[in-house]
């Protein structure tokens, strides 16, 4: 029988040889991929980072969308913690509501409801002035405010519940003001003190002294609370045919105002009396 062209290889020189294909092996995975040694292990936590970031980004969107709405609200509602650092307490707080609203006041205002006298002009200052009833306050509401504990006493027709007969200054003033709008124009009025609120006045001396303390009520008004808002001058080419001629004050300007309907429909949900004397 020939003898076989192939014989077994010596272990020691097979094992060398495995060795010498694991070398080659490994300086092939080395010549391409020079750096790969050099690269950190991954951890669990950077196998995952993306996902992490996806989270990250989403919980700061919804903190953000929160916080916008946040912010929304306290445009359209008083925060009663700030309201308490530029007011003084007042049971309305809740209804306060504030707004930015431009003034519409030129040279000669035409187009406004509350100028002259008349009918229509009374039903408009009516709305805003007279239709308005007083509210009834608590005993601890009284002593909030540092009202009088002498303060008339009523009972809600409503609840029947006891407390104090109160008014809300901003409805005051209005009346204050429309009180002076008809002195001015006494020849309709007469001496008539408030469009029968309180009724004819006994002769002048009565009227001027009701005149007098709503002068005062409103200068105190204005000083108390002091508008600083700022306007500039102008001329007004469009007004030159009525003799308006030169630079006149644009009071055409921004204010931040606080809602007026939103305080008359608190004031009326919560009017315990009607028959006010002011």
């Amino acid at each position: 029988m020939p003898r076989s062209k192939y014989h077994p290889i010596p272990r020691d020189e097979e094992q060398h040889q495995q060795q010498h294909l694991t070398t080659i092996r490994e300086k092939k995975a080395e010549w391409l991929h020079p750096d790969l040694d050099s690269l950190p292990r991954e951890s669990g936590l950077q196998k995952h980072w993306i996902w992490i970031a996806h989270a990250v980004l989403l919980s700061a969107s919804v903190t953000f969308f929160a916080l916008s709405l946040c912010m929304k609200s306290t445009v359209n509602a008083a925060d009663p913690s700030i309201m308490s650092q530029i007011s003084t307490y007042s049971p309305l707080f809740p209804a306060v509501k504030y707004e930015l609203r431009k003034f519409h006041l030129g040279p000669i205002p035409k187009d406004s409801p509350y100028i002259g006298y008349g009918p229509a002009v009374d039903r408009a200052w009516d709305y805003i002035a007279n239709d308005i009833g007083d509210i009834m306050i608590t005993e601890a509401e009284r002593e909030k405010l540092g009202l009088s504990p002498q303060s008339l006493k009523i009972q809600n027709p409503r609840t029947g519940e006891w407390g104090y007969r109160a008014g809300v200054e901003v409805f005051h003033q209005l009346h204050c003001l429309n009180l002076l709008r008809q002195a001015v124009y006494s020849d309709y009025y007469g001496n008539k003190s408030l469009g029968g609120d309180v009724g004819d006045a006994d002769g002048p001396e009565d009227l001027f002294g009701h005149v007098d303390h709503c002068i005062e009520a409103i200068r105190q008004n204005l000083m108390c609370h002091g508008d600083v808002s700022v306007f500039t001058f102008k001329t007004f080419p469009e007004l030159a045919d009525e003799g308006i001629e030169g630079e006149w004050p644009d009071f055409e300007i921004n204010h931040m105002c606080r809602d007026f309907e939103s305080l008359r429909r608190w004031n009326n949900d919560h009017v315990a009396a009607w028959d006010h004397n002011v």
